[in-house]
């Protein structure tokens, strides 16, 4: 027959516990985005989109809502 082990926590063990179930979550999003950078940054492609983007930017070459909107003809409230 197998026996059961009992296990006995100190206060202390509660409370890395508690430490480590709210730090890993945020560990897992912060992994998650660097992964993202990772991959990003090894995509060639994306990255002359994102730096002919940041020329746009540079160049004003950009329309904001409102331009938009008003190069639709249409009136901020109808939207």
């Amino acid at each position: 027959m197998i026996g059961l082990v009992e296990v006995v926590f100190t206060e202390e063990d509660r409370k890395y516990l508690r430490t480590l179930a709210e730090e890993v979550p945020k560990l897992r999003v912060i992994l998650e985005e660097l992964l993202e950078t990772v991959e990003v940054l090894g995509d060639e492609s994306l990255l002359r989109s994102i730096r002919a983007s940041e020329r746009d930017v540079r160049g004003g070459r950009l329309l904001g809502f409102k331009g938009l909107l008003k190069e639709l003809g249409l009136d901020e409230k109808e939207v």
